[in-house]
């Protein structure tokens, strides 16, 4: 993987690159998962871009995902607030959003149309030309820091629209900061767009709600992987005791993207 400092012989790379070839994007998330404290963590993401489509997620899930698609292992449950993969269309535009709940995916679909506010403040990060732009989004004041020297309008999260790629992007609390800290080219043909498990597809409202639900009471939807014939007593003591870690998992990252 190229680090910062190798930007420029990127930037040569990707001016050379032929279509039909997936672009990998690293960013780096420092990000405060609780509201109760000020505790800090780190995950890597992958931003794949192909043409005007692109793929964004974490770095875990897309492994995940990849042997779980060449059938080298079932799913496993995993207590991660992270497990989405948003899929974006940069032509038309808009993202689909889809999320692991354990025994299956729920997704929406909705246009996106971010409002950006250019400014004429720039600096120079790694050895990248970039300009400033603010946005309101998902309840967070958000800075993105772009260059034109890239020239794919595309970024981290469902962010996207500028003249060029996102090098930085923070809310203005500092609670979730992207870095661009590097990139490869030819990792794959294609698009990874697909679900692993059975995916709902809903409205956002509808998305909020059941994610809701759940962080409320996962009880439900644990029950549903088991069959009449597993639920007995010692069986239903472990599910309700896992339904109370999730639930207090999900208490202590209360501090999610989208308030």
């Amino acid at each position: 993987m190229k680090k910062v400092n190798l930007f420029v012989f990127f930037v040569v790379l990707f001016s050379c690159a032929c279509t039909g070839q997936v672009h990998r994007f690293y960013y780096e998330l420092t990000y405060k998962p609780s509201t109760k404290n000020k505790t800090f963590k780190k995950d890597l993401f992958y931003l794949d871009s192909l043409e005007k489509r692109s793929v964004f997620m974490r770095k875990e899930k897309c492994e995940s995902d990849s042997l779980l698609a060449a059938q080298v292992y079932l799913p496993v449950l995993s207590l991660e607030t992270m497990n989405f993969k948003v899929v974006k269309d940069l032509e038309t535009p808009s993202v689909t959003v889809k999320d692991d709940l354990f025994i299956g995916t729920i997704s929406y679909k909705e246009p996106v149309d971010i409002q950006w506010k250019l400014s004429s403040e720039k600096r120079i990060i790694g050895t990248l030309q970039t300009q400033k732009a603010e946005t309101d989004y998902g309840g967070r004041h958000w800075i993105a820091w772009f260059t034109q020297e890239i020239p794919v309008f595309d970024g981290p999260y469902i962010f996207m629209g500028l003249p060029g790629l996102i090098v930085e992007l923070s809310d203005t609390n500092d609670e979730y900061q992207w870095k661009f800290i590097g990139s490869k080219k030819n990792v794959r043909d294609k698009l990874f767009t697909e679900s692993i498990m059975d995916e709902t597809v809903m409205s956002k409202e509808a998305y909020i709600k059941n994610k809701t639900n759940f962080i409320k009471d996962p009880l439900p939807i644990l029950m549903q992987s088991m069959s009449d014939i597993s639920k007995n007593e010692e069986i239903m003591s472990k599910m309700n005791q896992q339904a109370e870690s999730i639930k207090k998992y999900y208490r202590d990252h209360d501090n999610t993207i989208e308030k």
